[in-house]
């Protein structure tokens, strides 16, 4: 799964610290983050890159003066985490912000797809905060202008004291097994035309196993029993925390699919079922882990 980077160390300790020429810059627009093509693919900039690429008519205004105790949310670059000693930080650019050639604005789940895995979590783990900085530039009580907090990850109001921490939604996914077939699903939202599993975010109110049962009976009309734990896994992408259930049949398998959120869903044999790669998501391990022929104890 993404976090998964042994022998490879994540560090995401509160520091305020300057940037290296070594350091990651993560350059985002409100929606999109700039990369750096290498070949058919992407890697992450790091601050050296944006310097020599300065030289030969690419200017990035405070490129080695941008880290500050003070950090606001425009003109100026952040520490975010490490990962083995090598730090990513985030600059917010405007939406209109043109990149320079060998550059590209690109969507965020582009870091699913990066062939190196720390670049992975630490881009897609990046793009999360900047996404929640983004959110909340002006205070939600009073409506000033905030601040980056400068004694923990954290966004404050100097008028009246508000804090906002990082938003971590829960999000429950079930694998739901019929004997030899496994109801698999897809999202009308998900641009990957493969079939995944049903999931859904927790409700205030309701436990995590009680979102399980719901979101299965809402999205498709199925009833489960004996749900056990299977794991859990950051997902930067929709800025949530996945806990990954498996669970069986209770009665009566015929789906009634939820049209405004599922565009399929259906039992699928065993047998039928192609590999999944289980390098980034935990539905492809839940997946992997029926088609493989495991059974819960």
């Amino acid at each position: 799964m993404i976090h998964e980077i042994f022998p490879h160390k994540f560090d995401n300790q509160f520091k305020i610290q300057e940037p290296k020429p070594d350091d990651f810059l993560i350059c985002y627009n409100g929606s999109k983050t700039l990369l750096k093509k290498a070949g058919d693919n992407f890697v992450i900039p790091k601050f050296a890159d944006f310097a020599s690429d300065g030289s030969a008519g690419f200017s990035f205004a405070g490129v080695g003066e941008l880290a500050d105790e003070k950090a606001d949310h425009e003109g100026v670059a952040h520490y975010l985490f490490n990962i083995d000693g090598k730090a990513y930080f985030l600059h917010h650019v405007e939406k209109d912000f043109a990149p320079p050639a060998g550059y590209e604005f690109v969507g965020n789940r582009t870091f699913r797809y990066l062939p190196d895995i720390t670049q992975r979590l630490g881009g897609a783990t990046a793009a999360h905060l900047a996404h929640w900085e983004s959110l909340n530039k002006f205070c939600g009580r009073c409506g000033s202008a905030t601040t980056l907090g400068d004694k923990e990850r954290s966004i404050v109001c100097p008028e009246c004291g508000n804090t906002i921490y990082p938003r971590i939604s829960p999000v429950v996914i079930v694998a739901v097994r019929n004997g030899d077939k496994l109801l698999m699903a897809h999202n009308i939202d998900n641009p990957n035309p493969r079939l995944f599993l049903i999931s859904g975010f927790v409700e205030i109110g309701e436990s995590l196993e009680q979102a399980a049962h719901r979101e299965v009976l809402e999205e498709a009309g199925i009833r489960i029993k004996n749900l056990r734990y299977f794991g859990s896994q950051p997902w930067p992408f929709s800025d949530a925390l996945i806990a990954g259930f498996t669970a069986e049949l209770d009665g009566d398998d015929t789906i009634r699919r939820q049209e405004t959120e599922l565009s399929e869903a259906k039992w699928v044999n065993r047998e039928d079922i192609a590999p999944y790669e289980t390098d980034v998501s935990i539905s492809c391990c839940l997946i992997e882990n029926f088609r493989t022929g495991f059974t819960p104890g």
